[in-house]
């Protein structure tokens, strides 16, 4: 008898939906209203959440690597454009 009430409030808690907190910001959007069909495409404000993110040092040396990357990434087009066409000149000239 013991187990099948357990095994009722059990259901019970499992069965029961389970809800997000609210906090400042969702009400904040909750209260605003569903921009229409035609404003779809419309620029609008930013809303302002008060939330920061501070990146740990391991996260600003990946970040720094990757602009490492991408700047060398971006010398080497650089470079591979202007001896592609100092080429085609040259032998168009030539």
């Amino acid at each position: 008898m013991v187990e099948t009430e357990k095994k009722s409030e059990e259901k019970k808690v499992e069965d029961m939906p389970v809800q997000a907190p609210k906090t400042e910001t969702s009400e904040n959007l909750a209260a605003q209203p569903l921009p229409q069909a035609s404003d779809f495409l419309s620029a609008q404000e930013a809303r302002a959440t008060g939330e920061s993110y501070a990146p740990t040092p391991e996260e600003i040396k990946q970040r720094n690597k990757r602009s490492l990357v991408m700047a060398l990434g971006i010398l080497a087009f650089m470079v591979l454009v202007y001896a592609i066409t100092v080429l085609k000149i040259g032998a168009t000239a030539g």
